[in-house]
């Protein structure tokens, strides 16, 4: 049973482009985050940070976060932030966004996966002023440190929520033109589309991908926020 759960993983991480020999890598303009426990009384918690500039005619990044927990009394963190800056002026925006959480066959276990994913159309060449900067910087380590804390769902659940309005605040009030380059009046809006799901069988497997496709043209700023969560919980 375990070997299958392990094949559907991969195979779904390869549809939507994630899957690589490295287990928190991804595949090129791809962010994941994957966390895979079988080991009884531990945790594995990996966090995957990406910012992309792009300005070619297709937009379809795709951030992820997979969590699979097969063990006794552990548990596996998966959490995904990706920045997508849309400086061209694409004919295709299709961007991914996608969270899945698996528990197989184990005993007091807990499986997390969340994604979230912000894509800003800006007109032009943009970047962080120094203090957009810092704020993402901060952001960072924060992330890394709280596998250090011993967080509830819930608490951690609050966090990774004010980190997601902190990167919202920073896109709306730090990003900058580049000198010379061409760039669009911003209007800000955000659209969230958020997915929990709370189970307690041996095994379970819920796919949650959330596309949000979005338009991007030179007068415009149109920041998407889209958010996927997947929680499991073993008996």
């Amino acid at each position: 049973m375990k070997r299958r759960l392990l094949t559907l993983l991969l195979a779904a991480l390869f549809a939507f482009g994630l899957a690589t020999g490295v287990p928190t890598a991804a595949s090129a303009g791809d962010n994941a985050a994957i966390a895979v426990n079988t080991k009884d009384g531990t945790t594995v918690f990996k966090v995957a940070f990406a910012i992309r500039h792009v300005m070619g005619d297709v937009v379809d990044q795709t951030n992820g976060a997979v969590a699979y927990a097969s063990c006794t009394d552990c548990a596996a963190v998966a959490i995904a932030f990706e920045i997508v800056l849309v400086e061209g002026d694409p004919s295709t925006v299709t961007p991914t966004n996608v969270a899945i959480a698996i528990n197989d066959n184990c005993d007091t276990c807990v499986a997390v996966a969340e994604a979230y994913q912000f894509v800003l159309g800006t007109g032009g060449l943009v970047h962080f002023d120094p203090e957009g900067n810092k704020i993402l910087a901060d952001i960072r380590k924060e992330l890394h440190s709280i596998k250090k804390q011993d967080l509830t769902l819930d608490q951690l659940q609050a966090e990774l929520d004010s980190i997601s309005a902190r990167i919202a605040d920073v896109l709306a009030n730090h990003l900058v033109p580049v000198p010379g380059k061409k760039t669009g009046q911003q209007q800000t809006t955000t659209e969230a589309t958020p997915t929990t799901t709370a189970t307690t069988p041996d095994t379970t497997s819920t796919p949650t991908p959330t596309p949000t496709p979005t338009t991007t043209d030179t007068t415009t700023t149109e920041p998407t926020t889209t958010t996927g969560v997947t929680t499991t919980t073993g008996p």
